[in-house]
């Protein structure tokens, strides 16, 4: 596998690493892409090898749009008489550069998520207030139809980690990638190719189809709550308030949530508009405190079911370990990794339903 090394600023290809030592390749379906490779220290290497240069492997290039791409950001050289020079860069995905930037001003957004996302990104990326903060050759791909819909208030957070946050409650994944001069951002949700489904041909790893070489399955809920008291704006009896959650008894797990930086602007905003902000806020906080379930998996890269083919980031997919236990979760990261050894992908399955 070739490595094409491109211009940050151009997005021109400048020359191609041929042979490497290892590299790790990280995609997300949620969060930032990150990468690891290590090269002989020749110096073409080093000459290449250049911070805020993008890395592309060949496989993720089509004519002129590439995919996965790679920011170098952190270079190591380690002289090594017995073993040999060596190159390590390391770095994240495109998807950061939507980090460096934050929700300006106060943003109120109601309606469709996809409508609200696309919303922060142009008038923070693509078409700011202020000329400084655009970023050139930023666009928007195509909406994607996603329906869901939010009430929410913003200011001040980091553009990449909301989007994050946003996406993992609703389901959704997002991209940045190069077509052409331009850095293209995408909203896009994967396809059901579980057994609960009659559209998509079934995807499952499991031990009776050879393809699941190993698997953990992990449990946690000792930080779980299920049920909130959503503080807003105002002091004592004053105070407004709104609760989330309708478990009972042993079942019900309980939490205050301070939503007090949500705001009316001063009665501007309607009391329903307002509360179900504030409903909307506190469901978003409350996700980050919910049980962790899940199951991670070591599969067959030349088995009867092949990445990006018959499967993609963000699918919904049947597991059945060797113990029984069928789940239908999300691949939410594909870890690929080459080295000496050989060529393993690895793909983390999220939170599913048993």
């Amino acid at each position: 596998m070739d490595i094409y090394v491109l211009d940050l600023e151009s997005k021109e290809i400048i020359d191609m690493i041929d042979s490497f030592e290892s590299n790790i390749w990280t995609v997300q379906y949620f969060s930032v892409n990150d990468f690891e490779l290590v090269v002989p220290a020749t110096d073409k290497n080093i000459d290449l090898l250049q911070k805020d240069r993008l890395l592309c492997r060949d496989k993720d290039r089509d004519c002129d749009t590439f995919r996965n791409v790679m920011i170098i950001e952190n270079i190591k050289i380690v002289a090594d008489w017995e073993n040999g020079d060596k190159i390590t860069v390391s770095g994240r995905g495109l998807k950061s550069i939507v980090g460096r930037r934050i929700v300006w001003k106060q943003t109120n957004l109601s309606g469709k998520v996809e409508t609200g996302i696309r919303q922060v990104v142009s008038e923070n990326i693509i078409s700011p207030d202020d000329s400084a903060r655009k970023i050139d050759g930023f666009q928007l791909a195509d909406p994607a139809g996603i329906s869901d819909t939010f009430d929410i208030q913003l200011m001040g957070e980091n553009i990449d980690e909301w989007i994050e946050s946003t996406c993992s409650t609703y389901g959704i994944g997002w991209d940045v990638f190069i077509h052409g001069k331009n850095l293209i951002f995408e909203l896009y949700q994967g396809v059901d190719r579980s057994y609960g489904q009659d559209k998509n041909t079934p995807v499952v790893f499991s031990d009776e189809f050879d393809n699941l070489l190993s698997s953990t399955y992990t449990y946690e809920k000792a930080e779980f709550k299920n049920a909130a008291l959503v503080g807003g704006e105002g002091e004592g009896v004053s105070k407004r308030s709104t609760t989330i959650g309708d478990s009972s008894g042993l079942s019900r797990y309980e939490t205050y949530i301070d939503g007090s930086g949500v705001s009316s602007n001063g009665e501007i905003i309607t009391e329903e508009q307002y509360y179900k902000m504030l409903q909307d806020y506190g469901k978003d906080q409350l996700n980050t405190v919910s049980f962790t379930e899940s199951f991670e998996g070591t599969v067959v890269s030349d088995g009867n079911y092949v990445l990006n083919k018959d499967y993609f980031l963000g699918d919904i997919v049947q597991v059945i370990n060797e113990y029984g236990i069928s789940a239908t979760p999300r691949i939410i990261e594909i870890i690929e990794s080459e080295d000496e050894n050989g060529t393993s992908v690895v793909p983390t399955f999220s939170t599913w339903e048993v």
